[in-house]
């Protein structure tokens, strides 16, 4: 049997794959799609168990602009065809998976991807510098750039539970709700997928407990999509509402098969600080001990030893550089969810967020493997109205800075004379920085958030930051960075509630304008003259008088002395 050569070679026709595919082919790039099942997206055919996605498809948003609307539809991949959305396909705010399955094979369907199907690679090698990619039929694929989009490949089994066999694995589940009817259950895991299983469980279980590892990060307190959503957190509302189901965090050390059937963890609380410290050494017995500690995100076993990637955390993520390269195998790349590997900060393990970051890296092969410059746009001459009109559009309509906050970014270097300048969008923020003419002056444009600066809730955030020191601005808000030779300065803006920077606060925009400061920052840093177009913005900040200073600081005297003290 012949092989067959292909310059990429896509791994996986999931939602990675496909978009991938998508951009190859718009570019008119040699490459093949190589899927083990019969259809794209196959995941979804079956995960998550429960069928309700938690990425948002939010249709209605009031403003036009079909760029800004993508920042509220979670699920539809990048293409010319603005009718191949999942918003045309559902009208639910958290769509059932059978419908993003269907989206997903539609959009291979559509694009006339060139997809193979039932064809499972039984190992990936390397010969002299072409990757050499063997299925299981005999058949062997070659190609220059590997692109690995798998997705989850496996779920976790934790190694140091000993006896965790005995336990159900989160995809083997029974679905019946009578199977466990008056049933005494235990969830290992602290995600998504532990929570959404217990909450399924909870109207017939006779108690639930769901052992976490570690403390539970709430979405809304991290703002990263891959922590816990509320769509989620029913079971914490029913524990402390002491309905018998709870959310426990022992240290689980053996799970033990009694004679009747039954299982027995055996595991320990720790109090350092009591006194004297010590343990609790306990037990307890379930019907049922469901596993959902998470999946892996790359399969050590396909690859030959002379090429096996690196990988972190128990080898369930790749080691990947700042375009998502294997650090050890060069022209290796991981895409889709495995994306997250360099970003569990924002939305890289989600569509919404690697449908970004896959355009970029399109963008970055084409320059790496085609000699094609990085796409980019050209000023011949600094046109203060033009910069400006373009600066508050990106910021306000971005859907990939949205997203992919403090990771991806844009990218502006100015001449040495700083009359003309080229912009370069929506690059990974460490290829930038690695990258960059440090000779040159440059401009790097994210959105961020600030809730790092504060030790308090988010929650506790219920209107906008100081509006006088934006520096700690915690909802998201622009940021804008200037590099010249060795040194490093930052612009913040106020946040907006609405993400829009265009317009007065009353239609969407931020409480105040900051651009007269950021006009005198861009003049110190850049050496420019640039004129402030509006000097006389509306700024409806009010002073205090004294007197409501001093009826301040006494009710937050009266605050403190009531305050409930700790234990000791």
């Amino acid at each position: 049997m012949n092989s067959i050569y292909k310059k990429y070679i896509v791994i996986g026709a999931g939602p990675g794959g496909l978009q991938m595919g998508y951009f190859l082919k718009s570019n008119k790039m040699d490459y093949v799609i190589l899927e083990k099942g019969q259809s794209s997206g196959a995941f979804f055919k079956k995960f998550p168990i429960h069928r309700k996605l938690i990425s948002i498809n939010k249709k209605n948003n009031f403003f036009q602009e079909d760029e800004f609307n993508m920042r509220h539809d979670w699920n539809s991949l990048l293409s010319h065809d603005k009718n191949l959305r999942l918003t045309k396909y559902s009208d639910e705010l958290f769509p059932h998976a059978d419908v993003l399955y269907k989206y997903l094979n539609d959009f291979g369907t559509q694009h006339k991807l060139n997809i193979k199907f039932s064809s499972e690679v039984e190992q990936v090698k390397k010969n002299n510098e072409l990757f050499e990619v063997k299925l299981t039929d005999g058949q062997i694929y070659t190609c220059s750039v590997l692109l690995m989009g798998t997705g989850a490949v496996s779920e976790v089994s934790p190694s140091e539970i000993e006896g965790i066999e005995h336990t159900t694995p989160y995809s083997k589940q029974s679905l019946n709700l009578e199977h466990y009817k008056n049933k005494r259950i235990a969830v290992l895991g602290g995600g998504n997928s532990a929570f959404e299983t217990a909450d399924y469980l909870s109207s017939v279980a006779a108690f639930v407990h769901v052992l976490i590892k570690h403390p539970v990060k709430m979405a809304w307190e991290t703002h990263f999509v891959g922590d816990l959503r509320a769509v989620n957190n029913n079971i914490f509302d029913l524990y402390q509402l002491k309905s018998l189901h709870a959310v426990l965090r022992p240290k689980v050390k053996k799970i033990e098969k009694l004679p009747n059937g039954t299982l027995r963890t055996n595991h320990t609380y720790d109090y350092p600080d009591s006194n004297p410290p010590g343990s609790l050494e306990l037990t307890r017995e379930y019907d049922e001990i469901i596993n959902c500690t998470g999946f892996n995100w790359i399969n050590l076993k396909m690859f030959d030893d002379s090429i096996k990637p690196e990988a972190k955390q128990n080898s369930k993520y790749p080691l990947l550089n700042e375009t998502w390269e294997s650090v050890n195998v060069p022209h290796l790349y991981f895409i889709g969810g495995s994306m997250q590997a360099i970003d569990r900060t924002s939305a890289s393990g989600f569509i919404h967020g690697f449908r970004y970051n896959i355009r970029s890296l399109a963008n970055i092969l084409l320059h790496k493997f085609e000699n094609r410059d990085l796409e980019n746009i050209k000023f011949s001459n600094f046109d203060e109205k033009v910069f400006f009109k373009n600066l508050y559009e990106r910021f306000t309509l971005s859907a990939a800075l949205f997203q992919l906050y403090g990771f991806l970014g844009d990218k502006i270097e100015f001449s040495d004379d700083r009359k003309s300048y080229t912009v370069s969008q929506e690059l990974p923020v460490g290829f930038i920085e690695k990258t960059k003419d440090k000779n040159k002056h440059t401009l790097m444009l994210t959105l961020e958030f600030g809730f790092k600066h504060f030790d308090k809730s988010s929650l506790t955030f219920l209107g906008p930051s100081d509006p006088n020191d934006t520096n700690c601005a915690a909802f998201l808000h622009p940021v804008i960075r200037h590099f010249y030779k060795d040194k490093v300065s930052e612009f913040h803006f106020g946040d907006s509630l609405l993400g829009r920077w265009d317009s007065p606060h009353e239609s969407g925009g931020a409480v105040m304008s900051y651009h007269s400061k950021l006009i005198d920052w861009l003049n110190e840093k850049l050496e420019l003259n640039i004129t402030n177009l509006n000097p006389n913005a509306a700024n409806p900040y009010r002073e205090w008088s004294q007197e409501e200073i001093d009826q301040y600081k006494k009710e937050k005297l009266e605050l403190m002395s009531n305050s409930k003290k700790t234990c000791r």
